[in-house]
């Protein structure tokens, strides 16, 4: 039987700005439904990837596809309907909004409207309703329904973490980048975090590139990690084969003594 093709394939990406070189000939791929841990030390463009595949940055070289899509042609408004979300490392939610308002932002790309379909009418009201509907549920799976109508900046930071992860999900993703989730969180938030990234992985049915410093989450709940160091890949294995390579070992976890 022929190996399945994975849902993400990013092929020799590289990005260098000015003088700087971000990324050089990096390789990925993550599975459906697979959850990919990317680590490494600070600048060796982790988020510089992250950027590359949400059209924050182009690339200077290489490919990048979702379920076989170029992902590198595609303008960054394309981006969530092509199939991608993604969270940052500080917040980006909407301080004046509600919490129900700021998840239904993230449905916009499945409210389908155009100046003909404004012609009919009761179509904006019912499109409003669908995704007021949809923001709703997520909130709903996510435990933050009670919250739904509180502002965003009344709430504890691990709280307005959720609020985002909702709001990427409410996008209905075939792939969630989520760029240093646990920053900020105390031991167990972070251990209730990774067991609402499993939950959503297994409830959304959606894949995963996480992007963390927390050794401890990343090699808890991920299938496979990704090592980057100075742009370049490093390693790539499963947290075990990953834990013990003596190069991943001298370049970011630091050595036994």
């Amino acid at each position: 039987m022929a190996e399945q093709a994975p849902l993400l394939d990013v092929r020799d990406v590289s990005v260098r700005f000015g003088g700087i070189t971000a990324l050089a000939g990096v390789d990925l791929t993550v599975a459906d439904g697979e959850i990919c841990g990317l680590i490494g030390p600070n600048g060796a463009g982790k988020t510089t990837l992250l950027n590359v595949l949400s059209r924050v940055y182009p690339a200077g070289t290489g490919t990048a596809t979702l379920a076989g899509r170029d992902l590198l042609g595609l303008p960054p408004h394309r981006i969530s309907t092509a199939g991608i979300a993604r969270t940052f490392q500080n917040l980006a939610l909407f301080p004046t909004l509600t919490v129900l308002e700021n998840v239904m932002v993230g449905a916009h790309t499945a409210c389908r409207g155009n100046w003909l379909t404004s012609l009919v009418p009761g179509y904006a009201a019912r499109s409003e309703r669908r995704a007021t509907a949809e923001a709703l549920r997520v909130l709903d799976l996510l435990g933050l329904a009670d919250v739904a109508l509180h502002k965003v900046t009344d709430l504890p930071y691990g709280t307005m973490k959720r609020v985002e992860l909702a709001r990427a999900l409410v996008a209905r993703p075939r792939l969630l980048l989520l760029d240093e989730p646990a920053g900020g969180l105390n031991h167990d938030e972070v251990d209730r975090l990774g067991e609402l990234i499993l939950r959503v992985r297994d409830r959304f049915g959606v894949a995963v590139l996480l992007v963390e410093h927390h050794m401890r989450l990343v090699m808890g709940i991920s299938d496979k990690v990704v090592v980057l160091a100075s742009g370049r890949r490093l390693a790539a294995g499963t947290p075990a084969e990953v834990q013990r390579d003596p190069e991943v070992i001298a370049a970011y976890l630091g050595s036994r003594r």
